[in-house]
């Protein structure tokens, strides 16, 4: 960790096996020493990307640490496909929104209402995405949507879905 902190780096901490109350506390210790080393300037700044963030977010006090991320250096991305269990007052502190697949009438309008886009907009272009497009909105794309093809990656992801059937296209 003193390596990736004066040369960068990651550090992954896999919460896969590990059960609610101890993903809670894991969790929990994890932004409180990051904030501490924030406060004390042992650490410039943190991206952290919480990948599956419906597991664990409401469980927790990301609240407080979103409201107050860019004062401390937290740097915070949620990848998640259940957009509906995260608080609004989360949404409304995020900058970008990338939305890859989503066709849930319901999940679309929980995202566009923190997006300066209107639902319907929203909706009509995530609607009809691709594979391997993005639909772009916020800070980064000066609130006018944008949609993205993102390269596939040559290896095999974690969150890929296991499937019976194969497409035989």
């Amino acid at each position: 960790m003193l390596k990736a902190k004066e040369h960068g780096g990651a550090i992954v901490i896999n919460l896969r096996n590990t059960s609610t109350i101890d993903r809670q506390i894991v969790v929990e210790y994890i932004l409180g020493k990051l904030v501490d080393s924030l406060r004390s300037w042992k650490l410039k700044a943190v991206f952290l990307f919480a990948e599956e963030a419906h597991l664990y977010l409401r469980e927790t006090y990301w609240n407080d640490i979103i409201t107050r991320m860019r004062h401390y250096g937290v740097f915070t991305t949620f990848i998640t496909n259940q957009p509906d269990t995260i608080r609004e007052s989360i949404y409304r502190q995020a900058d970008n929104i990338f939305l890859f697949n989503f066709t849930n009438e319901h999940d679309l309008d929980v995202v566009s209402r923190a997006s300066r886009v209107d639902a319907e907009t929203v909706r009509s272009i995530a609607r009809d995405l691709p594979p391997h497009h993005c639909l772009t909105l916020g800070k980064t794309v000066r609130d006018f949507p944008i949609v993205a093809r993102v390269r596939a990656l040559d290896l095999k992801t974690m969150g890929e879905t296991r499937l019976f059937f194969k497409d035989t296209n």
